[in-house]
Parts: structure tokens; C-alpha cells; sequence
């Protein structure tokens, strides 16, 4: 069974703004699926964005030391 989260859920979880996690929603960095007016995402779409994320970091970590 697959379990969803609530953006209130997503944005307890990274320590962020229910306004931060909706700007990723709406930018399609974090996929969701609305019902009504309700955003719930998937264990494996958050799972996804969070590998996205850490990806990212880390090619600005070498961005950053090719400057040098």
C-alpha cells in the first residue's frame, strides 16, 4: 500500500515552510497530486525529490571547487 503525505507533513519533515514546500510543488521539483485544494505526495515522489535534492548539492560542491 502506498503511503502519502500532506505538505504540512513534508514541510515538518525537512524543517522547512509550508510556503517552501508548495514553491517545489508548483517549480516540479517535488511531484504531488491535488485533491481539491489538497497537495498529497508519495513516499516514492519524496523519496525522488530528496535524491534530487542531494544531487544537486553535491554538483555545486564541485562547481565551487573549480573556481579555485
Amino acid at each position: 500500500m502506498r503511503e502519502f503525505f500532506s505538505v504540512n507533513e513534508i514541510a515538518k519533515l525537512l524543517n522547512v515552510s509550508h510556503s517552501a514546500v508548495l514553491y517545489h510543488i508548483k517549480a516540479g521539483n517535488l511531484k504531488s497530486n491535488q485533491v481539491g485544494k489538497v497537495h498529497i505526495i508519495s513516499r516514492d515522489d519524496f523519496a525522488d525529490f530528496l535524491k534530487s535534492q542531494k544531487n544537486k548539492s553535491k554538483k555545486k560542491k564541485y562547481e565551487d571547487l573549480s573556481l579555485f
